[in-house]
């Protein structure tokens, strides 16, 4: 593990805590959620008349964890609770947080479990409602609100870009191979590098109030770091380990030093450019990727009513009365299926596959500038 570009990683953190944690950006809000949850969720039994009113109140702060303007899944576990009351708290009691004894494979197991059964109930009552979805994210936000101490906020690209930048030497992966024991080792990896920037932890602690959840395992801030890394750009400049620079010398007549530094300085504000645009990209490409469609109805003039049963990104297989079809969804195919909230769905995955190509054009052209240093 590249523990340099770690430790580098948490000085940007600390270098940028006024604006992280200023009202403009507030990241805290997160251990402001953790509080609410923690406050609400565990009050005694009778608090509440029902378990959607116990999970409305937990979830007050949440803010943007894990609802977004496409995504609503915490929505949807409210219009669940209207439907399938018994099932739904059965899914987050018995389910979610039922004891593992610590055993990180059996936790991912009954998060696997959650995620089925609260699918089944969607399918049932909201077959067409794609925002309703949960994901390993909302899991791992349920579980962490639940028992801070002892889990972490999972999100995909924050993970696997942190793992690439430090060198993580085990596979967290993705779908059936996602590894949260793996993920949980690389989180813990992070937390006790924490642990050695004691002026960072000050800072941190020092703008904890009352309304914010005082997390002494810093599995909060082990998260943040990964978000925060990735979505204000701190990889900027930093060389992935795995791969590095491959310098190339020049046989051409050599330019004075003072031109080697301006062709170098050029270079590597290129360089930086380019980063941050396809940085900017990838995390538009992230929202498209985060969105499950399976099991989603849509209806077409031509075959009827479906249901999404294959997806990879922005293609999909839709399982008719007498067929299977596959389709891309961009607003460029007219004889596309149609879903609920169309408009959004479309436009979105449109968006991901102007995206795509650029994001392909920049890293070619990102690639040729690191292929050396000047001179």
């Amino acid at each position: 593990m590249n523990h340099d570009n770690l430790h580098e990683l948490i000085n940007r953190y600390e270098s940028n805590i006024d604006m992280l944690y200023g009202a403009e950006s507030y990241e805290l809000f997160k251990w402001c959620a953790l509080k609410c949850w923690q406050e609400e969720w565990n009050k005694p039994a009778g608090s509440f008349s029902s378990f959607a009113d116990r999970f409305s109140a937990a979830r007050r702060e949440f803010s943007i964890f894990i609802d977004n303007s496409r995504m609503h899944p915490s929505n949807g576990i409210v219009k669940l609770c209207e439907r399938e009351p018994e099932k739904v708290e059965t899914l987050f009691c018995d389910v979610l947080f039922a004891p593992d004894g610590g055993n990180i494979s059996k936790r991912q197991d009954n998060m696997d479990a959650f995620l089925a059964g609260y699918e089944t109930l969607r399918q049932q009552y909201y077959p067409g409602n794609w925002s309703f979805k949960q994901d390993r994210h909302s899991a791992s936000v349920f579980l962490a609100m639940n028992a801070p101490a002892d889990n972490y906020v999972f999100k995909s690209s924050e993970a696997l870009t942190m793992a690439k930048y430090v060198d993580f030497g085990l596979t967290i992966g993705a779908g059936a191979s996602f590894s949260l024991e793996n993920y949980y080792s690389l989180c813990d990896s992070i937390v006790d590098t924490l642990k050695e920037h004691k002026i960072l932890l000050e800072k941190h602690f020092a703008r904890l109030t009352e309304r914010h959840y005082i997390d002494k395992s810093l599995h909060m801030l082990a998260f943040d770091l990964m978000y925060c890394c990735r979505t204000y750009g701190f990889y900027k400049g930093l060389t992935v380990p795995s791969t590095g620079k491959t310098i190339k010398r020049h046989t051409v007549a050599t330019p004075s030093a003072e031109e080697l530094a301006r062709m170098e300085a050029e270079r590597q504000e290129k360089m930086l450019l380019l980063e941050q645009e396809i940085l900017e990209l990838e995390q538009t490409c992230d929202i498209c990727e985060d969105i499950s469609l399976l099991g989603v109805q849509v209806s077409s003039n031509q075959y009827g009513t479906g249901t999404v049963i294959e997806q990879n990104k922005n293609v999909i297989k839709v399982q008719f009365q007498d067929e299977i079809k596959s389709f891309v969804l961009d607003k460029k195919y007219v004889n596309r299926p149609r879903f609920e909230n169309d408009d959004v769905i479309i436009e979105t995955f449109s968006q991901y596959a102007q995206a795509v190509k650029r994001i392909e054009s920049l890293k070619k052209q990102l690639t040729t500038l690191q292929a050396g240093t000047v001179g």
